[in-house]
């Protein structure tokens, strides 16, 4: 959750956050590069009929093999239909970057209404949705939202700890944190996808 830089309203209804280098695009096809060209300054009519928006969704089956003999050896003991495109799913990613079993222990420290959902979900998909990054248009989804995330992840942070090698565990919980936002928003709201932009604001001050 540390790469959010702030929150950002839009008229009284929708709060939500952008990320280091995110942003939330206005869906236009617009030649630039300009981030100002780019980016969503108010909300979209079709918004109106979703409690909830989160980003496009990164696909990640398609790991080439020379990553897996380097990092996803064990992973792939621990899953081996990886061999498979089709299921190099979420579980099987998270083992080969971020730590061998660390998300399937990280899971039995959720709540049991959400413990066994979540297990089927890294099972049956192959993508999740980038960056931490949802808008919402109630403050009640908000706080069950963090409720649920923050409990979750302090219950992490006393079973990982903090001293971890690599960036792939450095940032673990940024990365649990990632995983399980698709889920819980599809589960508790009608949730809507929506394009996220890459931009790295110093290259537009540099110019």
């Amino acid at each position: 959750m540390e790469n959010i830089l702030f929150i950002f309203g839009f008229g009284k209804r929708w709060i939500g956050f952008c990320a280091y280098r995110r942003f939330w695009s206005n869906k236009k096809i617009i030649d630039s590069n300009n981030i100002y060209d780019t980016a969503l300054r108010e909300v979209p009519d079709i918004w109106n009929d979703y409690d909830a928006i989160i980003g496009n969704q990164v696909h990640i089956n398609g790991i080439k093999w020379i990553k897996i003999i380097k990092y996803g050896k064990i992973a792939l003991l621990r899953n081996p239909l990886a061999l498979f495109k089709s299921k190099q799913n979420i579980r099987f990613q998270f083992d080969m970057f971020h730590g061998n079993g660390v998300l399937d222990k990280a899971i039995e420290l959720l709540d049991d209404k959400d413990k066994q959902d979540f297990k089927t979900y890294i099972s049956n998909n192959t993508s999740y949705n980038q960056g931490n990054m949802f808008i919402c248009k109630s403050k009640r989804i908000l706080n069950a939202y963090y409720e649920t995330i923050f409990k979750w992840l302090s219950d992490c942070e006393r079973i990982f700890g903090f001293e971890l090698d690599s960036y792939g565990k450095i940032r673990v919980y940024a990365f649990l944190a990632e995983r399980f936002l698709p889920y819980w928003f599809n589960k508790y709201t009608k949730t809507l996808e929506w394009p996220i932009i890459f931009n790295d604001l110093k290259s537009e001050v540099n110019k």
